[in-house]
């Protein structure tokens, strides 16, 4: 039987959710830098098997908007968890949860649904 789904990569800035989806579709999709904000909208990559079709939604990090701009890469988050079926909060496992890690947390207890699955990575 085949399968699909939809799974959206969230978390706060440069924690790898880009680098992350890259590797699952196996081709540079998400553009990869050192510097915060590389992913300014949602990005989407496609794995196919013939079991399977994931679409990966790559989301903008999780911030404190100071700018227009930062306020429309939260709000993009915010949009990319409507209708998935899965989410994956991709944190930085060599760093204790700080504030962005509860903005995170914020941000998918106002936007998500709650009967959404939600794995961390």
């Amino acid at each position: 039987m085949f399968r699909a789904g939809l799974v959206a990569l969230v978390g706060k800035p440069n924690v790898g959710k880009s680098t992350l989806m890259n590797h699952i579709v196996g081709q540079k999709v998400s553009i990869v830098s050192n510097k915060p904000q590389t992913t300014r909208r949602r990005v989407i990559g496609i794995a196919t098997t013939p079991e399977y079709q994931i679409a990966f939604v790559d989301t903008p990090g999780v911030h404190t908007p100071r700018t227009q701009l930062d306020k429309s890469m939260v709000d993009a988050t915010r949009s990319g968890l409507h209708a998935v079926d899965v989410i994956v909060v991709v944190v930085d496992g060599a760093h204790h949860p700080g504030e962005q890690d509860r903005e995170v947390a914020q941000v998918l207890s106002v936007s998500a649904e709650d009967d959404v699955p939600r794995l961390l990575c």
